[in-house]
């Protein structure tokens, strides 16, 4: 039984979890380290992939997510572990800290506590506390914020607060576009850190709405998985999840990508708000987030239970 704040009333209260967690964060100060490892699954998870993609982008350091148990290979005491887990009991996300410890890294955790907060103050490891109470898929603005600001990532103070400003406006299309996405396979597509985001509407599609989704990325889709549209699903429906002022040469790949593969197809483009990377994102993160409650709606589900989740960790916890 799911327990905690239901995960709609956070998704339409996104904006305001993100001024929050701004606000709460102004004293924290960046970690010195110029190469650093952030791990996390699931919604916890998603703040470093994002965080790598705003290196990637903006620079200022370097920046590697890690989804999976341990460290890779190449991780050192010369890295530095920032640990991110909502509940603090992510069993991967342990594994990381305790070979962090291992391996002589510095570390520290993002949290609501747990076993992750123990083990911290075990190692002597620094804690930024998070509000708890939350859905961890729901917790994303509180877990990021405080991760951004660990970070010396170029103009990442003017981005948050611009961020802070986007999210407040009122988030137009969710439901069209639900409709849309009803009783179909969304095809969910992104380039650069819109990537990312369109992972993020899959994982919501798929917790929320209880309805299964793909995404990959452009241009890379087009070397692989742009040849099995030769013969598409009947029920397929492609998201485009694009920029402003997009490059030209990826704009152009937009356009022959949809003239010759997705003829055929229904497309729904989405555009990003605002000026910066963190905004822009962020804005069809949220837009994502609300299109999937809508979905659960329409589907006629429960948006907030993940019960096979929950079957799963009783199951691997026996």
């Amino acid at each position: 039984m799911a327990r905690g704040i239901p995960v709609e009333k956070d998704v339409a209260n996104f904006g305001t979890l993100f001024a929050t967690a701004a606000a709460a964060t102004l004293q924290l100060q960046p970690c010195s380290a110029t190469s650093i490892i952030v791990a996390g699954m699931g919604g916890s998870g998603l703040t470093g992939q994002l965080a790598q993609a705003l290196a990637e982008r903006c620079g200022g350091l370097r920046v590697s997510a890690w989804n999976d148990y341990g460290l890779p290979a190449w991780a050192d005491g010369s890295k530095h572990l920032i640990a991110v887990s909502y509940s603090g009991n992510t069993a991967e996300t342990l594994s990381s800290a305790a070979r962090a410890a291992e391996l002589g890294c510095g570390w520290d955790a993002i949290t609501t506590g747990g076993r992750l907060a123990e083990l911290a103050r075990q190692y002597g490891a620094s804690v930024t506390a998070v509000e708890p109470g939350h859905q961890p898929r729901a917790a994303l603005p509180l877990l990021l914020v405080p991760l951004l600001r660990r970070l010396t990532l170029t103009g990442i103070e003017e981005q948050i607060t611009e961020t802070a400003e986007i999210l407040t406006e009122p988030v137009s299309d969710a439901v069209a576009i639900a409709a849309q996405l009803c009783g179909k396979l969304p095809f969910i597509y992104g380039a650069s850190g819109l990537a990312t985001v369109a992972y993020r509407w899959r994982c919501q599609i798929e917790e929320n709405a209880k309805q299964l989704a793909v995404h990959h990325a452009l241009p890379e889709l087009d070397h692989n998985e742009i040849v099995g549209w030769a013969t598409p699903p009947e029920n397929a429906v492609i998201v485009a999840l694009r920029e402003p002022d997009e490059p030209p040469q990826l704009a152009s790949r937009w356009k022959t990508t949809q003239a010759v593969a997705w003829h055929d197809v229904p497309v729904i483009e989405c555009l990003a708000r605002g000026e910066s990377p963190l905004a822009r994102w962020l804005s069809l993160v949220q837009l994502g987030d609300c299109v999937s409650i809508e979905l659960a709606h329409l589907n006629r589900v429960e948006p907030t239970p993940v019960i096979v989740i929950e079957e799963l960790k009783r199951r691997l916890d026996e």
